[in-house]
């Protein structure tokens, strides 16, 4: 029996339903949703929680972290993070650098491996794009200062890849995986504003989630 846990930011919120009252919209309407559908349809007996908060810090993410991690009986858990954390540290230095940044999504990881020795580990590659085409108002200093953000991106790139070596996790590469969709389509059809993705995007990253998820064995072919 599938139980998947999604953590992270807006990337993986999607404006999901937060009180309850409306289950189908209880994923959100992007990769989440998509992943969801798909292994409801496929596995009846599956359950799937989206507890990813807009606007959250790896910081965010963690203040939250026993009763909407530790305390949910998952068997997967699939944590997306790092863009916000680049952007508050740039917009207002109010995001964790990389050392931080590590330091806080391993001790989730530990601790979620304390409660759970089984629990089956699924780390998203944090990722972003260069809109240079009527670049959206949100995106605009992104584009400006592409540099600075790449460089921040690519460390973070580097620790969740790291952090999925070091324990076994599986590793979900949505930077490289928007790169090849670059040379079918520009950035603008991937993303609505060079940090968020569009229906397009979202297929894609539900489409790495369940490729990479399948051929680690967490879910039968």
């Amino acid at each position: 029996m599938l139980k998947i846990l999604f953590q992270g930011d807006s990337l993986t919120d999607c404006g999901r339903d937060k009180t309850g009252h409306n289950p189908v919209q209880a994923y959100g309407y992007g990769y989440v949703n998509l992943i969801a559908s798909k292994l409801l349809c496929d596995y009846p007996d599956t359950v799937v929680w989206n507890k990813a908060y807009n606007g959250s810090r790896i910081a965010d993410t963690y203040s939250r972290w026993i009763e909407e991690a530790l305390n949910i009986d998952c068997n997967i858990l699939s944590i997306l993070s790092g863009v916000n954390d680049i952007g508050f540290a740039i917009r207002m230095n109010q995001g964790a650098d990389a050392k931080k940044f590590k330091f806080i999504y391993e001790l989730m990881i530990n601790e979620a491996l304390e409660k759970n020795k089984d629990l089956k580990l699924v780390l998203g590659e944090p990722f972003l794009f260069k809109i240079t085409n009527n670049t959206p108002e949100l995106g605009r200093d992104i584009v400006r200062d592409w540099d600075v953000w790449n460089g921040q991106l690519t460390e973070r790139r580097q620790i969740v890849k790291e952090l999925a070596d070091k324990y076994n996790a599986v590793f979900v590469p949505y930077f490289e995986k928007f790169q090849e969709a670059l040379k079918i389509a520009p950035p603008e059809h991937w993303s609505v504003d060079c940090i968020h993705a569009t229906n397009a995007g979202h297929e894609i990253m539900a489409r790495a989630w369940l490729e990479c998820v399948t051929k680690a064995g967490f879910i039968e072919e």
